[in-house]
């Protein structure tokens, strides 16, 4: 029992250094971002069947919002985009482990969702009259990310080192979706010559109601907290024992109200090691 106990003694003495052996140096950075996001969600739709009967004088524009539907037009496509981003970790041997802050945003411009006329009600009066209308919506993001990420380094025995990396956190999506009306008012009388209405007021007086309908609103504002994850690929070259550059690219993704939001991201950074 004693010779038993002394070999293991003898044993652990004897690689216990091992276990100190890899080299630890932390790091922090800094990173510029080009993101390019898309989503499975779909644009904000127009359907004139669901707007409300106007009532001079007074019309109820707050009903208008019900004519616009979310997710339900066409495919988003989201413009080029920058991001920022700050990590720090720790560099043990060829693993690095890592706490990254990521502040990005997206935007989809203008786009036109309407233009044509619309066939509208005028409430207590009979018929009702054509509508020259454009209407467009934009829809903005902001995401920042949580992330912890882990990365593996393959020593090359140069200053170039390869590296391949994945991360798990969670993301942080406000979304703000707007239409914008405009009536077409060069448009309005052609649109309904030859179509007179019994009972309705003069063209003016139309016309000068319908535009309280011109206005810009808001169909979507939300703020949601959602899983995400990352995946990623690069390079480093590192100018001496201090500093690295870093080149690389990730595929960064989550499910924001149930629909899949994705990115393909390329990064340039810089990391400075203690």
């Amino acid at each position: 029992m004693k010779t038993s106990k002394m070999a293991l003694f003898i044993a652990a003495v004897m690689f216990a250094p091992s276990a100190f052996a890899y080299e630890i140096t932390p790091y922090v950075g800094l990173g510029i971002v080009v993101d390019k996001a898309n989503t499975s969600a779909k644009r904000v739709a127009f359907d004139s069947a669901n707007l409300p009967a106007i009532n001079f004088p007074n019309p109820d524009l707050g009903a208008v919002a019900g004519a616009f539907m979310p997710n339900a037009g066409n495919d988003m496509d989201f413009d080029m985009a920058f991001a920022g981003e700050i990590t720090a970790g720790v560099k043990i041997d060829n693993v690095r482990l890592e706490a990254e802050v990521a502040l990005r945003s997206a935007s989809e411009d203008d786009y036109k969702i309407f233009d044509g006329n619309i066939d509208m009600s005028m409430g207590s009066l009979p018929g009702s009259v054509n509508i020259p209308t454009e209407i467009e919506t934009a829809t903005k993001v902001r995401h920042n990310s949580y992330l912890f990420n882990m990365f593996y380094d393959f020593d090359l025995g140069t200053r170039w080192t390869p590296y391949v990396g994945a991360g798990i956190g969670f993301g942080v999506y406000h979304q703000k979706a707007i239409v914008e009306i405009d009536i077409e008012e060069d448009e309005f009388g052609i649109a309904n010559a030859g179509n007179p209405i019994p009972g309705l007021p003069g063209a003016a007086d139309i016309l000068a109601q319908l535009q309280q309908y011109e206005r810009e609103m808001t169909v979507a504002d939300d703020t949601l907290y959602r899983f995400e994850w990352q995946v990623s690929a690069g390079i480093a070259y590192n100018f001496n024992e201090d500093w690295a550059l870093d080149l690389g690219y990730r595929f960064n993704s989550s499910t924001v109200g149930g629909e899949f939001v994705y990115a393909h991201e390329i990064k340039l950074g810089a990391r400075y090691m203690f």
